[in-house]
């Protein structure tokens, strides 16, 4: 009896002094980027550089989220050749084997894109007098995070989209250059599961902390810009005249496309979609029409016989001002393709795309009106 207890404590103590030996064969790691670059569409590239003991096997836990087909892994800035993506309890596992090696730590990156972590342009706009020639502009993200945790991640945010609507070809397309040049076909072609990206512009927000679930909102301008009002009547779609502030961007960032809220005297009166707008560039936003003016556009038709032609198109555009200021008002028409033999009361301005432009002025009380005919065959 006492010889097998003996036995039972020689095993215990081998198993003891085996065990920091086997638990050292392979280290787990749960991926927690330390820099993400955040596009707009829900879709983020996420770098995770981690120092793990050498001579052992590696097994991390991703983020479900992770879309595998991007992921690269590196082993002390050497691609890591060889190694196993597998789902294990709802988990993606990454696994690989260990390189031999005499030193005592290496340096691992993962880098892959992942989805539910995206951001959304938020401005605001604050108006004074419609006199003033400035506005004041708030640019802030709105960054949403539905993917994991993140704690003094490096974030980069992205004024672009990954195209997730179509596949691409994992070959780039060949250019008739290359052609020209001379190019072997390869006889396959495979697809991947994410398309190109397109990239405005990467503003940098610095170091953020998130929670999954969260919202978080970055200032990342606040300016004074520089502004005037224009007032516009598209006479072949509108029934009112609208009030566009063109804001020019003289800032250091340019501003994505986006929604602009926009205040006067406190109070919320619009929002409006604003254009890309490169920094020293001119971008517009609605807010608001004008009550106080009635515009009315008419056309007429007539039948004529006048050589090839056969019918008269009269167009009437009036405006009457109900207010009390005197009133600047573009106003824009568009000239009928087929349309010849033109005569007009007022000379537009004739733009591409058929444009027809006019300049009124009108006074309180006061109707201006805006005559032209022309011919069809």
């Amino acid at each position: 009896m006492r010889n097998r207890q003996l036995v039972w404590v020689l095993v215990l103590l081998l198993a003891l002094a085996a065990w920091p030996v086997q638990a050292a064969e392979k280290v787990s790691y749960v991926s927690q980027p330390d820099e993400v670059y955040i596009f707009l569409n829900d879709i983020a590239f996420a770098h995770d550089a981690i120092v793990l003991p050498a001579n052992v096997d590696v097994q991390v836990f991703l983020p479900q989220q992770m879309i595998i087909s991007t992921l690269v892994v590196r082993e002390d800035g050497e691609r890591v050749t060889t190694y196993r993506v597998r789902q294990q309890n709802g988990q993606i596992v990454l696994e690989w084997s260990r390189a031999e090696s005499g030193e005592d730590l290496r340096e691992i990156t993962l880098e892959y894109l992942f989805s539910g972590l995206g951001w959304t342009p938020r401005y605001d706009m604050w108006l004074g007098d419609v006199t003033d020639t400035t506005v004041d502009f708030d640019f802030f993200a709105e960054i949403r995070n539905t993917a994991l945790e993140l704690d003094d991640v490096t974030t980069h945010l992205i004024a672009g989209r990954v195209d997730t609507s179509q596949q691409v070809d994992t070959l780039s397309r060949i250019t008739a250059n290359q052609y020209i040049a001379g190019y072997e076909e390869s006889g396959s072609v495979s697809s991947g599961e994410v398309g190109a990206a397109t990239i405005q512009y990467i503003y940098e927000p610095g170091m953020m902390t998130a929670a999954q679930g969260d919202l978080v909102y970055v200032q990342l301008a606040q300016n004074t810009l520089p502004a005037r009002r224009l007032l516009l009547w598209n006479a072949a779609t509108d029934q009112q005249v609208s009030s566009i502030y063109k804001v020019r961007n003289n800032s250091n960032l340019p501003l994505t496309e986006g929604v602009v809220r926009s205040y006067q005297n406190g109070i919320f009166i619009g929002s409006d979609f604003i254009e890309i707008t490169p920094v020293g560039s001119e971008g517009s936003v609605t807010v608001g029409k004008l009550q106080d003016v009635r515009v009315n556009r008419s056309e007429s038709v007539t039948t004529i016989r006048e050589g090839i032609y056969d019918t008269l198109y009269e167009v009437e555009l009036s405006l009457e001002n109900f207010g009390t200021e005197t009133l600047e008002i573009e106003v824009v028409d568009f000239r009928r393709e087929t349309g010849e033999m033109f005569v007009f009361t007022r000379e537009p301005q004739q733009e591409t795309d058929n444009l027809l432009r006019w300049v009124v002025t009108v006074a309180p009380g006061e109707t201006v009106t805006v005559t032209y005919e022309y011919k069809v065959d």
